[in-house]
């Protein structure tokens, strides 16, 4: 039954942000006086809908946050959607739900295909599980901001380009806002993956002295696909930094930031099929690896 009821529940939200992102799209195509208002409802009622079931995920699991590959996207995904929220009541004419809502989805569908479990817990591995997860969630949303400012200032750029005519009902953010935005965003991102790999050694250190998973072999897909996107990331900002005051720097740096959200949709692509031994109790064959009876 409670299967049940949180299918349900996501099927209500995402359909909710759907039916926002097809009245943000329409604005493409034709005017309208009610859009905005349906467009708004049915992104606050996604985001309600989407806000009650981390609540009831929360009241009925006895882990604490982010404690499965499941909340965590989930957790992302609703950070996403409340700040398109946010952006629309606040610039109602700039189409932020355009450049947002697709990541919140694909996230959402990331969600359903990862694992419910939680992780083995004690006092200590719950701290640093706390400190490793909120870092590595705030790495992956400051990757997806710059890289939703690098898709808008490709846009806004091409257009001015062309001496395109601003089109109706919608107002870009200037290409200055968009690129200072992107910059800041893989800044905090390097530093906050760095932060959030480092923790996960330490992590890994105290489950060990604990007794309450196996040591994570640095060969696990895991731990490779994190070190890839981490160096990644320091590379990228530490050239961002150079190529800023140059010309053509600012283009370089949007592109920067698009391969940097490639890399990191390339990472949750390999954790979603990769086995690993990442969360799996001493007692438990990693995935793939089960010995049969």
């Amino acid at each position: 039954m409670l299967e049940f009821v949180s299918r349900i529940s996501i099927i209500c939200f995402v359909a909710s942000y759907a039916v926002a992102l097809a009245c943000e799209a329409s604005r493409l195509l034709f005017r309208s006086g009610v859009r905005g208002a349906v467009m708004v409802g049915f992104a606050a009622a996604g985001l309600v809908a989407h806000t009650a079931f981390l609540v009831w995920r929360a009241a009925t699991e006895a882990a604490i946050p982010l404690s499965s590959p499941f909340d965590w996207y989930l957790l992302a995904a609703w950070m996403l959607a409340a700040g398109s929220l946010a952006l629309t009541l606040a610039t109602p004419r700039t189409p932020i739900g355009l450049f947002i809502l697709p990541v919140v989805l694909a996230l959402i569908g990331a969600a359903t295909l990862s694992s419910r479990a939680p992780f083995p817990q004690s006092p200590a591995t719950q701290v640093w599980g706390v400190i490793h997860g909120s870092f590595n969630l705030a790495a992956s949303l400051a990757v997806a901001a710059g890289a939703i400012a690098a898709v808008m200032w490709l846009f806004q750029a091409g257009r001015l380009a062309r001496k395109q005519a601003p089109m109706r009902g919608f107002r870009m953010p200037s290409l200055e806002r968009l690129f200072e935005t992107t910059l800041h965003a893989m800044t905090v991102a390097a530093w906050t993956a760095a932060a959030g790999f480092t923790s996960g050694i330490i992590l890994n250190a105290v489950n060990k002295q604990r007794g309450l998973l196996e040591t994570v072999p640095w060969t696990d897909p895991v731990v490779l696909r994190m070190a890839m996107l981490v160096s990644w990331l320091i590379i990228a900002a530490v050239i961002a930094g150079t190529v800023r005051r140059r010309p053509g720097g600012a283009r370089t740096i949007v592109w920067l930031s698009l391969v940097s959200f490639a890399v990191l949709a390339g990472s949750i692509v390999w954790g979603l099929v990769g086995d690993t031994r990442h969360g799996v109790p001493p007692s438990t064959p990693a995935p793939g690896n089960e010995v049969a009876s």
